[in-house]
């Protein structure tokens, strides 16, 4: 899965092909088979172990948060942290796969998602904050994941502090 989102950075999802990923991961284009089957499946894969690192990683922020109101918010926030810090660029190869290969493949992703947005607008914020800040986090993914216009550090970490007194009790 590593090799196949290099592969779709680095080259495009045009270029996402199992032969490409087989030779990128040193191995044989049949034991690449034996594990996925067909390319559809290895994009399932892709998305499976985003969405469940992604998900899980909410989980762990929210049950490690001693404050009731707020928690999936700071959660929120957090991850998105993390996750630019850590230059995760296998969530972007996934999404861009599965868009590319099924977009159906993304559905359990938006349901949870979905699920995430609800437990957001109810965590004991006043929803208009909670809307302005995840909309500001999800742009800021969008622009540090695909290029465009990413802030510096110091601008991102200045959004991030604001972002945490928007949604700060009242």
């Amino acid at each position: 899965m590593t090799a196949a989102s290099e592969i779709i950075k680095e080259e495009g999802a045009i270029k996402f092909t199992l032969e490409a990923v087989a030779q990128r991961a040193r191995i044989s284009k049949g034991g690449l088979l034996y594990h996925f089957p067909s390319k559809e499946a290895l994009v399932r894969g892709m998305v499976e172990e985003w969405e469940n690192n992604y998900f899980n990683s909410f989980e762990t922020l929210v049950n490690k948060d001693n404050k009731e109101i707020g928690k999936w918010n700071r959660a929120y926030i957090h991850s998105t942290i993390s996750n630019l810090e850590n230059k995760n660029k296998k969530i972007s190869s996934a999404l861009m796969a599965a868009m590319f290969i099924n977009p159906k493949l993304l559905e359990e992703f938006q349901y949870k998602y979905n699920n995430l947005v609800e437990k957001l607008m109810n965590d004991g914020i006043e929803p208009v904050k909670v809307s302005i800040a995840r909309l500001a986090l999800d742009g800021l993914w969008f622009s540090e994941i695909f290029g465009f216009s990413p802030l510096d550090k110091q601008t991102q970490k200045k959004v991030f502090d604001e972002l945490f007194k928007m949604i700060r009790e009242e």
